[in-house]
């Protein structure tokens, strides 16, 4: 979400109320166009005026400059931004004869000052297309267009407790926490940052739809930052989208702030999609057209072409060398066993030979080139204290596979894989272990491919407990085809006035057949692994998990607070019966808790209209579509009434309704017919 300030003076001066203008006109207008704003009477009273001054000139995406009159701090708010940002300052006036001469060029919309309100929409334009502009509207930046501007994102300060509750949730795998750290993150003035944080550390557990989600809104943001673009590059193609990977590639190769390494990197992603789609026509091939196909590919050629350009754009970038290595000794390979389709596109037979032979000598060059970018890069490596471990790790992978290409004798690289994988967790011999399989299915190079297969497979039995699967590896394996996420009344505490959850045997009767019903028709629609999520109040949640307990239905419990707080306010006024129910679910299913109280984190105090509950919906609503399931559901026990208090059940229904997701409600006002125990013949027959 785009940020703006708002540079005016304040009070009445010169006849005009600017206070009035700001409510009457700004403030509207901003709202209309989806901008919060601020000002320095924002910012007064808290910490360095001054220093907070100029980090929101310099980093809000939208400024709104008033200069209807000659005001000292207007023009020096404005004259910073001028030159610091080179575009996003809109200039408003009031309808004054006099206004600075050194700006009369400049645009202006223009407003009434005895009925500012009649300009809302003009302005809301305004906004909107100075947002949406590419060109640049600062003078100085016009005058000087070779002028770098600094980067926003320095002053873009993310708390340091954000920083750790988005650690805590990498290093745990909690992946719908990560969606809603980048959800509560979108609306503070370091939003980019934060959504970079999360972003990163959605993208090194591989998640790739949480890391889709908020790199794109950090993209809507920093349209050219060359990070998003290249994330968001590699998430297109591991969610098999190489169109828009593409684009995002090329958003990196065309930017004038990216480095030979940025260069590099993006060439390397354009090679990697093009290897992935050569290897996908392949798949359903055999010989003899399989090795035909491989070498007469468009695709294998583009990919050298790319993996080879990007290390030509810096020769430290290994990777992008080694995959280009390994692609022409594939194509050399199968051009050597195949002249007769290497010769196709060639006029004459002498012609196909001089191609093939500078093919080799290619190779030659660039495998010498490659193992000294790999050798520079191990030495480096070494010498750092501390050192970086993984870092170390893949440069020693990359030597058993450049040996795998360039050795003459396949015990060799045996010896340099088993070398190199003997600590290595899994997924690092997986990687070694799909280049040689891409060669043994194209019948190249056998003997060594043998020889390195054999010695990933010795590695592999070599490590035990270590790189045993953790139990959030096995969760985030399991595939789940519907999600079932639930909402519902909590039993009515003694002293609520009207009836909602009457606590009686005759009300648990009907919600229970209600939620049963429910569940049961969600199976119905999907044969498939159903998982249920819910909280654990006393009423509907505690029902939801104890019928999926019935079902064989696996369910996640989420508490707002720690178990004894959280039976406190949400459990213990339905009487002892539920007390106990809830103690054997929370000793069943070991729950997950939000905080350790009613308060916020002090990062997200600042919030406004947002409290522990609300968060508890959302916190409930992210882990649910973190499990990427086929569909999901929500079940509501609701009497369509408005909640309590914020975060009630109305609450969690909006946020998935608007989210496009199912709702299931269940008409939680039958309940109220059930006030006594002598109705339970009625809940019986009903």
């Amino acid at each position: 979400m785009p940020r703006a300030f708002i540079v005016r003076p304040f009070g009445t001066k010169e006849g005009i109320d600017f206070d009035a203008v700001d409510e009457a006109l700004i403030q509207p207008a901003l709202k209309a166009a989806g901008v919060p704003g601020s000002t320095t009477a924002n910012i007064a009273e808290a910490g360095n005026i001054r220093e907070d001054m100029f980090r929101l000139l310099v980093t809000a995406d939208l400024v709104v400059a008033d200069l209807s009159i000659h005001n000292a701090n207007v023009f020096y708010e404005l004259g910073i931004r001028h030159g610091l940002r080179p575009r996003g300052t809109l200039l408003i006036r009031a309808d004054v004869d006099s206004y600075p001469f050194d700006l009369q060029t400049d645009r202006f919309l223009l407003y009434d000052r005895q009925v500012p309100n009649a300009s809302v929409q003009k302005l809301v334009n305004a906004i909107k297309a100075t947002l949406a502009a590419s060109g640049t509207d600062s003078p100085v930046y016009k005058m000087l267009p070779s002028l770098r501007a600094p980067s926003p994102t320095v002053l873009r300060v993310v708390p340091q407790d954000f920083r750790e509750a988005v650690d805590y949730a990498q290093q745990n795998d909690l992946r719908g926490d990560l969606r809603l750290l980048a959800h509560e993150a979108g609306s503070f003035e370091w939003a980019s940052e934060g959504l970079r944080t999360v972003g990163r550390a959605q993208f090194a557990l591989g998640a790739w739809s949480g890391a889709l989600e908020t790199f794109e809104a950090l993209r809507t943001q920093l349209s050219d930052d060359v990070e998003t673009n290249q994330r968001l590059g590699t998430i297109y193609q591991k969610l098999g989208d190489l169109v828009r990977s593409s684009q995002a590639i090329q958003r990196v190769i065309d930017s004038t702030d990216a480095t030979p390494n940025d260069r590099a990197e993006a060439f390397a992603l354009q090679g990697r999609n093009a290897k992935a789609q050569w290897l996908d026509r392949l798949k359903d091939l055999t010989d003899p057209e399989l090795r035909a196909a491989a070498l007469r590919s468009a695709d294998l050629k583009e990919a050298i072409d790319k993996y080879g350009e990007g290390f030509e754009q810096d020769l430290n970038h290994f990777y992008s060398g080694l995959n280009a290595l390994s692609l022409l000794k594939l194509r050399n390979e199968l051009a050597s066993a195949l002249p007769d389709v290497w010769n196709e596109p060639f006029e004459t037979e002498d012609d196909a030979q001089r191609e093939l032979k500078a093919a080799n000598a290619r190779f030659q060059r660039v495998a010498g080139a490659v193992e000294m970018s790999i050798s520079a890069r191990a030495t480096y490596l070494k010498r750092q204290q501390p050192q970086n471990a993984e870092q170390l790790m893949w440069a020693e992978i990359s030597t058993a596979d450049h040996a795998f290409l360039t050795a003459l004798t396949p015990k060799t690289v045996a010896a340099k894989y088993r070398a190199a994988l003997a600590n290595a967790p899994g997924f690092a011999r997986e990687s070694a272990r799909a280049q040689a399989q891409i060669f043994q299915r194209l019948g190249v190079r056998l003997e060594f491919v043998n020889e390195a297969l054999a010695a990933i497979d010795e590695s592999a039995k070599t490590v035990y407990s270590s790189d045993e699967p953790s139990k959030s590896a096995v969760q985030k394996a399991a595939a789940h085809d519907r999600v079932l996420l639930f909402t519902g009344h909590m039993v009515d505490a003694p002293d609520r006035k009207t009836p909602r959850f009457p606590p009686t045997r005759a009300a648990e009767a009907e919600a229970s057949r209600m939620i049963r019903e429910s569940i049961e028709a969600e199976r119905k629609l999907e044969p498939g692994v159903l998982v249920g999520i819910a909280g654990g109040g006393c009423g509907g949640d505690i029902l939801f998990h104890e019928i999926c307990q019935e079902f064989g239905i696996e369910t996640r419990l989420f508490l707002a607070l720690p178990q004894g707080q959280f039976s406190a306010t949400s459990v213990q006024h339905g009487g002892e019966d539920w007390v106990e129910r809830h103690n054997r679910l929370c000793a069943r299913l070991k729950p997950r808790v939000l905080g350790n109280s009613l308060e916020l984190p002090v990062w997200l105090r600042g919030k406004s209209d947002y409290s522990i509950w609300q968060r508890n919906n959302l916190w409930m609503l992210f882990n649910a579509l973190a499990l990427n399931g086929k569909s999901l559901t929500l079940i509501a026990l609701w009497d369509n009434g408005p909640a309590d208090g914020p975060g009630g059940t109305e609450d969690l229904v909006a946020q998935v309704s608007d989210r496009g997701y199912k709702v299931d409600r269940l008409p939680a006002e039958l309940l109220k017919q059930f006030t006594t125990e002598s109705d339970q013949s009625a809940a019986a027959g009903s």
